[in-house]
């Protein structure tokens, strides 16, 4: 899933006293917006429990519909309202809508029986609900970025391609409270399939009389899970209460959720230290700051690793597209000139160096990939001014680096994106004299949109694992993937993706997944990868029971509560 560069992203960066003053108004109103909502809640009459409130930093979400997000703040926020056949709870599928569920031996026929449980609306969540869900997915016309999810199903690829009806999809509910499925192949992180958003259940009646605008209207939607949709204002927050028709509710504690937008790293420090917030992730100089506060009890970090990769994308056949960005060894030459430890350590601040697309504690079997695979880019001893110069040599073109400019897209307009675009910029300079100018990204969503829309020429992008199997990161860059932004193409690439379909193998996947890491990063560099994403969270004291799951959304509040605050 799309995930940010500092966890959330985006911003406004200061140019002048007039922007300034305007910013110091929108922050006292915003500091006055969230005095209730963050630190105390409001308050019930005596003799009645008090309320229990949450609020934490997230960057902008760019859509509602399951089927269609594609970043980690929608998911985030869909995770909350909407409840899939499991859910993660500590990084493991358990059972949510489905009670419980059957598999063949061979391991292709999946058949789930759903519990009693009613949308917000008092209609019955059915085995129809996921099955229209699936099958909405899958549906060209939809034009979901992870269509390929499902192609896991019997007919799923062939349906996308024009090749099969809807009716031949291996996905029918039997009746209200049967779903049954059957995989082309099969696919030892199914189950986990089931958590992620994108194959959470929808109401065909709902999204049928919204249309395209389906999840930007909260008013015409309807909830199944711990919480439901009160107030989405785009660019600024989503607030949620508590879903009392939600099959669990018991075990849910917190009465309100907001999802507040706050994209300064200094804005969310003050915040946080005012408690205004009750959690937050941070970068740079705060970093050390906050960490020594929370070793004296002030609050409590949340350190860890997250199987989440980082890497620069090249736009190499979207829309209209740099020649140079064609050459192979001039992206190759780009990836050799970062000095990755300076950017980590120097500038980010935080992270892991990474010289592989697969990070570290993502799991291929029993075993973690990265402990069995060495990252292919690690070994490379290359002069990046001599590739880059080959490569315009290969394309026929003036061999002097000086004379050519390539664009870079940040993933928003914050201080700190500014100043991770100039790091960049800089290295490119330096080690091949190639001129790099910096283009303009209002927000994360506008960068999104324009990443998508093949309106870049390099970007930093970053993923994270939607399942724990190396294929959620390598069936990414297939040529036929939605979230292939840059449109890299590579037959023997394409072709493992497919035998990763069907390898049963265990120690056959791993092999297949080196060899596309090696074509992806190496023979061809279709990326250029640059760190592993960690997790630099702060929570207050009195927050319990919050989890940081690994896959898909960002919080998962299920189960926390704000006692005693």
């Amino acid at each position: 899933m799309n995930i940010l560069i500092i966890e959330f992203k985006g911003g406004i960066q200061v140019k002048s006293k007039k922007t300034i003053a305007l910013l110091m108004t929108a922050t006292m109103l915003l500091s006055t917006a969230l005095a209730g909502c963050g630190g105390g809640g409001d308050k019930k009459p005596a003799g009645e429990a008090k309320e229990q409130a949450i609020t934490l930093i997230v960057s902008p979400s760019k859509t509602l519909d399951s089927s269609k997000a594609t970043d980690q703040m929608s998911g985030n926020a869909i995770n909350a309202f909407t409840e899939g056949l499991t859910r993660y709870n500590n990084d493991k599928p358990e059972a949510a809508m489905a009670e419980s569920w059957t598999t063949s031996p061979d391991g292709l026929k999946w058949t789930f029986k759903l519990r009693d449980a009613e949308w917000s609306d008092g209609k019955k969540v059915t085995a129809n609900d996921f099955e229209y869900a699936w099958k909405r997915l899958l549906d060209p016309a939809t034009k979901s970025q992870y269509a390929t999810f499902l192609y896991v199903l019997k007919n799923g690829r062939a349906y996308y391609d024009g090749k099969a009806k809807a009716e031949d999809i291996g996905v029918k509910a039997v009746d209200e409270k049967t779903l049954e499925v059957e995989l082309e192949n099969p696919t030892p992180y199914f189950l986990e399939l089931t958590a992620f958003s994108s194959l959470y259940p929808l109401r065909e009646d709902i999204v049928k009389a919204q249309g395209d605008k389906y999840g930007t209207d909260i008013s015409k939607m309807v909830s199944n899970g711990p919480f439901t949709l009160e107030n989405f204002e785009r660019g600024s927050k989503i607030q949620l209460k508590k879903n009392d028709k939600y099959w669990d509710k018991d075990t849910v504690k917190l009465d309100k959720v907001t999802f507040q937008v706050a994209e300064e790293m200094n804005t969310r420090y003050q915040m946080f230290a005012n408690k205004q917030i009750d959690g937050t992730a941070i970068t740079g100089e705060h970093v050390q700051k906050m960490k020594d506060e929370a070793a004296a009890g002030k609050w409590k970090a949340i350190e860890g690793v997250e199987p989440s990769s980082f890497y620069m994308a090249y736009n190499i056949g979207n829309g209209e597209v740099n020649k140079l960005l064609t050459n192979a060894n001039i992206r190759l030459a780009l990836s050799v000139a970062l000095d990755r430890e300076a950017f980590v350590n120097n500038v980010y601040k935080r992270g892991v160096v990474s010289y592989g697309l697969i990070p570290i504690e993502l799991r291929s079997g029993d075993k973690e990939f990265r402990s069995m695979v060495p990252e292919p880019v690690k070994t490379l001893n290359k002069d990046p001014k001599e590739l880059f110069i080959q490569g315009l040599k290969e394309l026929n073109m003036d061999p002097d680096p000086s004379k050519h400019t390539i664009r870079y897209l940040p993933q928003g307009s914050s201080a700190s994106d500014r100043a991770f675009a100039e790091f960049f910029q800089a290295q490119w300079k330096e080690k091949i004299g190639v001129n790099i100018t910096i283009d303009s990204a209002a927000d994360f969503g506008d960068y999104v949109t324009k990443k998508e829309a093949g309106q870049f020429e390099i970007a930093m992008a970053g993923w994270g694992a939607d399942y724990n199997d190396p294929m959620s990161f390598i069936e990414l860059f297939a040529s036929d993937n939605g979230n292939n932004n840059g449109k890299f193409k590579n037959a023997e690439y394409d072709e493992i993706v497919r035998k990763l379909e069907k390898e049963g193998d265990q120690a056959k996947r791993t092999e297949l997944y080196k060899r596309a890491e090696e074509i992806i990063l190496v023979e061809e560099a279709g990326i250029a990868p640059l760190f592993y994403k960690d997790r630099r969270h702060f929570i207050q004291n009195y927050v319990e029971g919050i989890q940081y799951p690994s896959f898909g959304g960002l919080y998962e509040l299920k189960w926390t509560s704000v006692e005693g605050k």
